[in-house]
């Protein structure tokens, strides 16, 4: 299963890419705002660490549906908000359910409410997330999963980073600004 790190990354990918330019005035001209948005909506599932359990109710499309109304509900008026947050909420599925796993039960909980059986990809992308980090071999083990996630995850959203700027400032993409 992917580091925070991963998922902040896949959230900023997803987010980027799906609100594009937008209409973030409510944000004022923070950009990393909008963008830190985005990767807190790919770390959020992994709030379920706060009460004890994992890989449950957070980690289902249950849940995406949840963020995706939660967010209507907020931000009124801004579809391409509510599908950025949820696509970018639903990148964490997607990555833990990429991820090697090696506590029990294995995967997460995809499809509920519809069901209750946990999925995992037979073809793991990303290495398991050792949590016990007292050891220093746990330790080299976070930094290796780390460095693969931003080789993998990082060109992504910078890539989703860049066409959302470009989208800013080329007046060919923005059909409102005079020529």
């Amino acid at each position: 299963m992917p580091t925070p790190i991963g998922h902040a990354l896949g959230g900023i990918a997803a987010g980027a890419a799906v609100a594009g330019r937008g209409n973030h005035r409510w944000l004022g001209s923070h950009p990393w705002l909008i963008l830190s948005v985005w990767a807190l909506c790919g770390v959020l599932p992994d709030v379920d660490f706060l009460v004890g359990g994992h890989r449950g109710l957070t980690h289902t499309l249950g849940a995406v549906a949840g963020v995706g109304c939660v967010t209507a509900i907020l931000a009124r008026r801004r579809p391409l908000l509510w599908l950025a947050a949820t696509a970018a909420y639903s990148t964490h599925l997607l990555l833990d359910w990429l991820g090697a796993d090696d506590a029990a039960p294995l995967g997460l909980m995809a499809l509920w409410p519809f069901a209750d059986a946990y999925y995992l990809s037979p073809y793991s992308l990303f290495p398991a997330v050792c949590r016990h980090v007292s050891s220093v071999g746990c330790r080299v083990d976070l930094v290796e999963a780390v460095v693969w996630e931003v080789l993998i995850l990082g060109p992504t959203a910078a890539l989703a980073v860049w066409l959302r700027r470009r989208q800013r400032t080329d007046p060919r993409v923005n059909p409102l600004r005079p020529d």
